[in-house]
């Protein structure tokens, strides 16, 4: 192995970096995006290459590396894609070793043709082979940087001031990820999508029932005699009779409801035992009567805590694949556009009728935006149906006692 194998490792990660953090997520990036990812990456690698006396943690950069890596393309926002190439550039200042005077220019000979080869494929628009010979790379500058350890007989030792704080970060954020991100199965379960074979897909509405708005979603969907789905907030629920009526409406015109939580905040899904899933269950028990197999984490946000709870309710987790974020515009055309754009056979749309379990918010974004997507759907050959249709499964359970 030679210096210039372990500087190519530093050199690639910046491309690599940016390449997953803009490419592999399918985010259409811009040419600025891509070097501002790859500065980021490389002034991270940089600054750690020239803080460390020796590369005594080449094997601990390769795994923060490979670990944002694997999570960049499951992040749907810029904002966690620059944490994360920031993270793979860490990584890569971890791998890479400084390169003493008549030694550079063998070395930086060596970088430049591991970056032409990676702007190349990028070029051609080769993502997979891009991720596996960026990875090659960065994973020769590991074995390059021990194995000269090992031949001079000292032992790399760990470095405590920058390893522990480095695992910290890269543990929390696979943490953070993994609970905040649709697609994460792997950490909180969650169906995320239907049979992609099905012609099939599931609109869903979350944070309701609204006094305005979820009954005008519910006309519109009765015209074109289409069922959808309702994650119905508790507290909402139990606001007042018109509330529950307006659940009821959904039930008698044959929409499928589900459990979204009593509160509808960003904390209480921290809580191991996570008594929000029982306690929406018993409003559905005492104001309807019907309580639903299906729940629905607000924000996404969940963890093997509260997938074993819904478990031990034998309820099902639903996530989705398709979300407008109709929350954050009033542009009702923009939403419709962003949910056609990914729609595919199998999809589930996630739309919000309502606004974190409040009756009274103004949500004619969504009722609005609901026509054109109906239409964009019939011209796309895909017919909407209820989740539980969809992925199979119960509608709903026997209620807890009251």
């Amino acid at each position: 192995m030679t210096d210039a194998s372990r500087l190519t490792a530093g050199a690639a990660g910046a491309v690599l970096a940016a390449d997953v953090a803009v490419g592999l997520a399918s985010r259409a990036p811009g040419g600025l995006t891509v070097v501002a990812a790859a500065l980021g990456a490389s002034v991270v690698a940089t600054a750690l290459l020239y803080s460390i006396p020796r590369p005594a943690l080449a094997k601990l950069g390769f795994l923060v590396a490979l670990v944002a890596a694997w999570l960049v393309p499951q992040r749907p926002d810029l904002g966690s894609a620059a944490i994360l190439a920031a993270l793979f550039g860490a990584g890569t200042g971890l791998i890479a070793d400084r390169i003493s005077g008549e030694r550079r220019l063998p070395a930086a000979t060596g970088a430049l043709a591991m970056v032409a080869l990676l702007v190349v494929l990028r070029l051609a628009d080769a993502r997979p082979a891009i991720l596996v010979v960026g990875l090659l790379a960065l994973l020769t500058g590991t074995i390059s940087v021990s194995a000269a350890h090992r031949g001079s007989g000292r032992r790399p030792g760990v470095s405590a001031g920058v390893g522990i704080p480095l695992t910290l970060v890269t543990a929390l954020l696979t943490a953070y990820f993994g609970a905040s991100t649709p697609a994460a199965g792997w950490f909180g379960g969650g169906a995320i999508r239907g049979p992609v074979a099905s012609g099939e897909v599931a609109l869903t509405f979350d944070d309701g029932p609204d006094l305005v708005t979820t009954p005008a979603v519910m006309r519109i969907l009765d015209a074109d005699h289409i069922a959808g789905t309702f994650f119905i907030v508790g507290k909402a629920l139990d606001a007042g009779p018109q509330e529950v009526a307006i659940v009821r409406a959904l039930i008698a015109h044959g929409h499928l409801i589900g459990n979204h939580s009593y509160h509808h905040d960003q904390w209480r899904w921290l809580d191991p035992r996570y008594p929000e899933l029982e306690r929406t269950q018993l409003a559905f028990a005492r104001d309807i009567g019907v309580c639903p197999a299906w729940y629905r984490p607000p924000h996404g946000q969940r963890t093997p805590f509260i997938a074993r709870v819904v478990h031990d309710h034998g309820m099902r987790m639903a996530m989705w694949d398709d979300s407008a974020g109709d929350w954050a515009t009033r542009d009702a055309h923009l939403v419709a556009r962003r949910v056609l754009r990914r729609v595919r056979s199998g999809s589930i749309i996630d739309l919000h009728d309502g606004l974190d379990g409040n009756p009274l918010a103004d949500r004619s974004v969504v009722s609005a935006a609901l026509p054109e997507i109906l239409a964009g759907l019939r011209a796309r050959h895909l017919r909407p149906v209820r989740l539980d249709v969809l992925l199979g499964g119960k509608s709903s359970i026997p209620c807890p006692t009251v």
